[in-house]
């Protein structure tokens, strides 16, 4: 018998097998849901389909023949192995296991989720992260990125979940600001040494906001870099004033080896705004995905907790 004649019978199959164990017609039809009549015609069919009579019916009792028992045997293990392949299916779509793939900008990964990473990994052994570390925007798809972290405006067509506010601010250490004097005013920042970005034309003009005010300065500085942890580190040796996301000098203003400069002003610039955790819908589905999902926004509602710099 080809598939194609075989699938049709399938149904009768585990029909035969409910009557069997229901020990008659009407129980097994009120277990399905239909009428004594419904599966008396599904076994006619099955036994027309296999050109052998499966049950003697009395009205009493039903007894196989000795085809039917053997035919109810194949069947129950046709029932069997269906059972186990729906176990085997729930029991790994309840599982956090396979790879995530997860892109961030240096800073945030570097600062805020690498860190915390370790609880995650050990308390599911059979989870895999992959980092993809870029300051650039990544395309899901064609990247192969489960979840992104995305400054600004999130792509229109995916789940996007708050992160953080991201703000761009100004810091020195102490034995700087005490060498080179604090300035009071964005204008004051022309004569002192600035640490800035120097990844694209402009970085040097800063353009300072603070409510409705607005003033740029053309800043000037020995050292620059597109890595926040490396102007982070600078500017605590002394060797400037540097333009630093908030949320990676938190630690190093409440040991007192940073100090905020200009209070009240904030850089504007590319890398700074709300912040998105993005993914497609279809794949939070994924334990794996929804594990990791879940753990983020975590760290986020702890962020949150936390003062800004």
């Amino acid at each position: 018998m080809r598939t194609n004649e075989l699938l049709p019978l399938l149904p009768d199959l585990a029909v035969l097998v409910t009557v069997i164990e229901a020990g008659s017609f009407s129980t097994a039809a009120r277990q399905q849901g239909a009428t004594p009549s419904a599966v008396s015609r599904q076994i006619a069919r099955l036994e027309a389909a296999l050109g052998l009579t499966l049950l003697e019916r009395s009205t009493r009792r039903l007894r196989l023949t000795p085809g039917g028992q053997e035919v109810l045997r194949h069947a129950r293990a046709m029932l069997e192995a269906a059972r186990a392949a729906c176990d085997g299916a729930a029991s790994h779509a309840s599982s956090v296991e396979g790879r995530v793939r997860l892109a961030a900008p240096k800073a945030a990964l570097r600062q805020l989720i690498h860190p915390r990473l370790p609880p995650l990994l050990e308390a599911y052994p059979q989870l895999s992260l992959e980092l993809h570390v870029s300051d650039q925007v990544v395309d899901l798809i064609a990247d192969g990125v489960d979840i992104a972290f995305r400054l600004g405006d999130p792509p229109p067509g995916y789940v996007a979940r708050p992160f953080m506010e991201v703000r761009t601010l100004l810091y020195a250490s102490p034995a700087y600001l005490a060498r080179a004097g604090v300035p009071q005013q964005p204008a004051d920042l022309a004569r002192h040494s600035c640490l800035h970005l120097a990844e694209l034309p402009g970085d040097d003009e800063w353009c300072m906001v603070r409510g409705n005010e607005r003033q740029v300065v053309n800043v000037r500085g020995r050292y620059a870099s597109n890595h926040s942890e490396m102007r982070r580190e600078a500017a605590e040796a002394g060797l400037g004033i540097a333009c630093l996301p908030d949320f990676t000098v938190r630690r190093h203003l409440a040991a007192g080896s940073l100090v905020q400069v200009l209070p009240g002003w904030q850089l504007l610039g590319r890398y700074q705004g709300s912040s998105w955790l993005v993914y497609a819908a279809d794949r939070y589905r994924a334990p794996r995905v929804r594990v990791v999902v879940d753990f983020l926004l975590q760290i986020a509602d702890s962020l949150g907790q936390q003062p800004a710099g």
